[in-house]
C-alpha cells in the first residue's frame, strides 16, 4: 500500500494530528503552573503594615519615645524590616513583623501612658495634701 504525503492514513499525517495539541498543551500546563504559584502567595500585608505604622505615631505622640525607648526601638526595627520583606515580595514575614511591630509600639504607648498616669496621680495627691495643710491651717486660727 502506497501512502501519499497528505492520505489521511500517513504515518506523517498521522504524527501531525496526534501531536499538533503539544505547544497548546504546553502553555496551557504552564499557565496553570503560574496561577498556581500566584494563588499560594498571600496577598501583600498593606492593612498590617499601615496599622503597625499608626500605632508607631500614637505612641510617639503619646510621649513612648522618653517613657519606652526599647519598645519604641523594637517597633521602629521591626517596622523596618517588615518594609524590607515588602519590597522583596516575602509577604508572610512581612505581616509577621508588622503585627509584632504593632504589638511593640502598643506596648510603647501603654507604658507611655502609664507614666502620664502616675504623674498626674501624683499631682493629685500632691494638690490634696496641699489643701489639707491649708485647710488645717484656716481652721486652727
Amino acid at each position: 500500500m502506497h501512502h501519499t504525503p497528505f492520505s489521511p492514513t500517513s504515518p506523517r499525517r498521522a504524527w501531525s494530528t496526534r501531536h499538533r495539541w503539544l505547544p497548546l498543551s504546553a502553555w496551557v500546563l504552564g499557565l496553570a503552573a503560574l496561577l498556581v504559584a500566584c494563588a499560594s502567595q498571600p496577598p501583600p500585608p498593606n492593612p498590617q503594615i499601615a496599622a503597625a505604622e499608626a500605632a508607631l505615631g500614637s505612641a510617639v505622640r503619646a510621649g513612648a519615645a522618653a517613657s519606652a525607648p526599647t519598645e519604641m526601638a523594637l517597633a521602629r526595627d521591626k517596622l523596618a524590616r517588615a518594609n524590607a520583606s515588602m519590597v522583596e515580595t516575602k509577604y508572610e514575614r512581612a505581616q509577621m513583623l508588622a503585627e509584632a511591630a504593632l504589638v511593640d509600639a502598643r506596648l510603647a504607648e501603654a507604658k507611655a501612658r502609664q507614666v502620664q498616669a502616675t504623674k498626674a496621680a501624683t499631682t493629685v495627691q500632691d494638690d490634696n495634701r496641699v489643701l489639707r495643710q491649708e485647710i488645717e491651717r484656716s481652721t486652727a486660727q
